[in-house]
């Protein structure tokens, strides 16, 4: 199966967790591979976790968005036995150029699970290249949870409320 088979997919039993700005833990986002088996997030991020299922398969999606810094992240990692296997993370960093994706365009089921960049993933676009989306926001807005929120699920298709102004900041809409 590919990542975009999975963003693509009708999705199921969607649960969506509380926005907070504790350590993230390792049962919220489990990755047995890292120091702290769990995603590495600074305590000076907010996340919320949100868990669906597709394709016969479940999933969960790490939504993060850093509170002093333009820095922004969304993970789309596969459940596997109490285990995380990362398929996709969107990243914006203030300190260089624009949105992007760290992603496997083929076939997931052979990544490593466990791990934050499992072999075989490349950035799109490359590191250098033209970006076509160089600010984290539209002029005016700033980064909230809602807004954090929309991006989350506009990314990964997860059907969600949409408010105008959380829309209008999402600088591709």
């Amino acid at each position: 199966m590919r990542a975009s088979d999975v963003i693509r997919a009708g999705k199921t039993d969607e649960s969506v967790g509380a926005w907070s700005d504790d350590k993230l833990k390792a049962k919220e986002f489990p990755l047995s591979k890292k120091r702290g088996q769990a995603f590495p997030l600074s305590r000076r991020y907010r996340w919320q976790i949100i868990c669906f299922k597709a394709c016969g398969r479940s999933y969960r999606v790490l939504v993060a968005y850093h509170t002093l810094l333009p820095e922004f992240i969304t993970v789309l990692a596969e459940d596997v036995m109490k285990d995380c296997k990362v398929l996709a993370r969107w990243e914006f960093h203030g300190s260089h150029g624009g949105w992007h994706v760290h992603a496997n365009c083929g076939d997931t089921d052979g990544l490593t699970k466990g791990v934050v960049k499992p072999a075989g993933v490349q950035r799109i676009p490359a590191k250098g290249s033209y970006h076509r989306h160089t600010k984290l926001l539209n002029d005016g807005h700033v980064m909230d949870d809602g807004v954090a929120h929309v991006i989350a699920c506009g990314l990964v298709r997860i059907a969600h409320h949409v408010g105008i102004f959380d829309q209008d900041a999402v600088p591709w809409s």
